[in-house]
């Protein structure tokens, strides 16, 4: 009996505390996979702790042990060839039939739905662990089993942590899986709009939108926001197009969201239709002029696909003196960001043509315009928020040609 209860402790001590680097060939045959991945970690460790004992009483002992250890099962053979080769074949005591069941955490739309989709067939799975196997094999395989439901969860709904609970109910078990959002959480959005075409006092409305739009998300784990994170933007998208503006503007949503603690939404929000944009600017480093307004409006169409052309009038006042310029224009975007044209200089009858290299927020951009009279105006640009840059001024027909410009956007 010393004998056995010594066997006992070793075999107990083996389920909780595995010694690695074991040699043993330990063949469990029975159960689950899984459980039959804890049993052989156990008996490996038993089995290289084992005196040498005759292998009669070795088999004795083990399956006496084993029958105690590994409650809800008995042992229907056993075989040990040598101290590195051994057959165990374990059945149910009794078979019990299981159901699984899951209480979803509570969350806003639409991330309650994301949910019910990740966990779809989860539950499926969990009762294929459980198929065959005896609900008091949970006692003292709790862990491993947890192990695997984390397995399962982790792939799936990144950043929930499972929680397990095992009651009986009418004439089966029933597993009920529950949840709570683990470290790291999205504690805050940093969100900003920025448009090209859209004068700031609308993009603020936008941003209103936008954060009421990405309120759901805040409080959800890091993990699972970033495997959502084109779903989030495809939210941000249609919300921002559901506005009395989009449909008379035909407003083009661009959005891009990074998960992190305080994570990150930056929307480019364009309109095909129109461009409207208000400017005041002030200079240093020049004594020709200091301040000015301008107002630039176009009308936009898009004759082929990808090639955007515009119309448009441009009026820039020089509140120094009151002296103003007006002209008119034409431009056409060949790729993206970029833009070639020519306007008229009305009160100077003189033509322009210009290039434009459009960035976005936090990006370089730059400008060129010569004249027909051989003169240069061009800039070069840094924004650094959605509405105040800061630009390299060059323009020819100023004695200080090379000045500093601060461009604010009404």
């Amino acid at each position: 009996m010393k004998r056995l209860w010594g066997v006992a402790f070793l075999l107990l001590w083996a389920v909780f505390c595995r010694p690695k680097g074991a040699e043993c060939s330990v063949v469990v045959a029975g159960p689950p996979e899984w459980l039959a991945d804890a049993i052989r970690g156990s008996i490996i460790a038993v089995m290289n702790e084992m005196p040498s004992y005759e292998l009669k009483d070795q088999e004795r002992l083990l399956a006496m042990v084993s029958e105690r250890i590994f409650e809800g099962y008995r042992v229907n053979a056993l075989r040990i060839a040598g101290k590195d080769d051994v057959f165990i074949e374990l059945i149910p005591v009794k078979a019990d039939s299981w159901e699984a069941g899951i209480t979803f955490p509570k969350l806003y739309p639409p991330c309650d739905e994301w949910f019910r989709l990740d966990s779809s067939g989860m539950k499926e799975e969990i009762l294929s662990l459980l198929q065959g196997v005896p609900v008091e094999a949970l006692r003292w395989a709790d862990e491993v089993f947890l192990k695997e439901v984390r397995n399962i969860v982790s792939s799936r709904l990144p950043g929930w942590e499972p929680h397990v609970m095992v009651s009986k109910k009418d004439e089966c078990y029933a597993v009920e899986l529950s949840f709570t959002a683990s470290q790291d959480l999205v504690l805050a959005i940093d969100a900003h709009v920025f448009s090209r075409s859209l004068p700031s006092f609308w993009q603020y409305d936008m941003r209103e939108k936008l954060l009421e739009s990405l309120s759901p998300f805040i409080g959800i784990p890091v993990g699972w926001a970033a495997k959502h994170e084109r779903d989030v933007e495809r939210v941000v998208n249609e919300r921002l197009k559901d506005t009395r503006l989009s449909g008379t503007a035909r407003i083009e949503v661009d959005s891009q969201f990074v998960s992190s603690k305080i994570a990150k939404a930056n929307v480019n929000v364009e309109s095909k239709r129109y461009t409207l944009n208000v400017w005041g600017a002030a200079y240093a480093g020049t004594e020709d002029k200091s301040t000015e307004l301008g107002l630039h409006f176009g009308r936009k169409a898009q004759p082929l696909h990808s090639w955007d052309i515009e119309l448009y009038g441009e009026a820039v006042m020089l509140l120094d003196d009151g002296d103003s310029e007006e002209r008119l224009g034409f431009r056409w975007s060949p790729y993206k960001n970029f833009w070639l044209g020519a306007e008229r200089e009305l009160e100077e009858d003189k033509t322009w043509y210009r290039l434009w290299i459009e960035g976005g927020l936090k990006a370089f951009y730059a400008w060129w315009r010569h004249s027909d009279e051989h003169e240069n105006n061009a800039a070069l640009g840094y924004r650094f928020t959605e509405h105040l840059s800061l630009e390299l001024y060059i323009d020819e027909r100023d004695d200080d040609e090379v000045s500093i410009r601060a461009v604010g956007n009404f």
